[in-house]
């Protein structure tokens, strides 16, 4: 009996190990993907369209394998990896939601010169940087609790 609820964990808990490690990518990518593109003036309405691009894709990514991640959790008996990979995924939908709204808005005056526009633009960008990066360590850390 204890040989079949072994094997029938095998599926999920690969789906989890491998969704957290996706997940740990995707956050890595995102931070350092987006932070050289802090050189941009982002006056250019190509610059700002790359970033708002590289936000919208990577909060995308981070989402759904957040999600898969915690459901497969859930499924191995991980309530608690479970609930935090669930976290991210809300944090992730929520940010795209907020930032590129707000980048969205800014991107129509900021290409006229408008320098409080651009300022604004580059401190949702910052701020983009700096959730992700705060997310990628928090998994990075609860990575290191995880025992299967």
């Amino acid at each position: 009996m204890a040989r079949l609820y072994q094997e029938s964990t095998v599926l999920p808990k690969t789906i989890a190990l491998v969704s957290t490690v996706l997940l740990l990518m995707s956050l890595g990518f995102s931070v350092l993907g987006s932070t050289p593109l802090l050189i941009l003036k982002h006056d250019v309405a190509m610059d700002s369209r790359v970033v708002r691009q590289v936000f919208h894709y990577c909060y995308r990514l981070v989402a759904v394998v957040a999600v898969i991640g915690s459901v497969a959790y859930a499924f191995v008996g991980r309530p608690v990896l479970s609930v935090a990979i669930g976290a991210v995924a809300v944090v992730a939908i929520a940010m795209h939601h907020w930032l590129l709204t707000r980048m969205d808005s800014l991107r129509a005056t900021m290409h006229d010169g408008d320098a409080a526009a651009l300022a604004h633009f580059r401190k949702l960008h910052i701020t983009g940087i700096a959730v992700n990066a705060t997310q990628l360590v928090a998994m990075g850390f609860a990575t290191t609790q995880v025992a299967f």
